[in-house]
């Protein structure tokens, strides 16, 4: 049994690096970017973490698998807005790459997740039957 809580799950650790990485993109973003954007994929990037340590909290493999969907939603934000700045020469080709490569990496965890969780949800309810 793991006692390291939601702290030892690969996918939560890769979240915290995409934290990271994000907020080292925005920082140095030329001036022209738009700081909107920049304030949405930091608050995109720290929902990642963010989600599944509350998901993981609940105990409930219900509501963690919604706040594993949020997630994904936080990811597929983040990822369009990486996109709309290399699109836009905001950010540096190689800069924006690594960031979609560690969120590539986190939607196949998530992803994995996801099935795990469903997969627990559903012979919970067979148990039930």
């Amino acid at each position: 049994m793991d006692f390291r809580g939601y702290q030892g799950l690969t996918v939560w650790n890769r979240a915290v690096d995409v934290v990271e990485l994000t907020y080292r993109l925005t920082d140095t973003l030329r001036s022209e970017a738009a700081p909107e954007i920049l304030a949405d994929m930091r608050r995109a990037a720290l929902a990642l973490p963010s989600h599944l340590a509350a998901g993981y909290q609940t105990r409930s493999s219900l509501n963690y698998l919604r706040h594993v969907h949020a997630a994904q939603l936080s990811l597929g934000r983040l990822e369009t807005r990486a996109t709309i700045l290399e699109q836009l020469e905001w950010a540096e080709e190689q800069d924006v790459g690594e960031l979609q490569s560690l969120l590539s990496h986190v939607a196949q965890l998530l992803g994995c997740l996801e099935r795990y969780l469903t997969g627990q949800r559903e012979y919970i309810e067979a148990e039930e039957e």
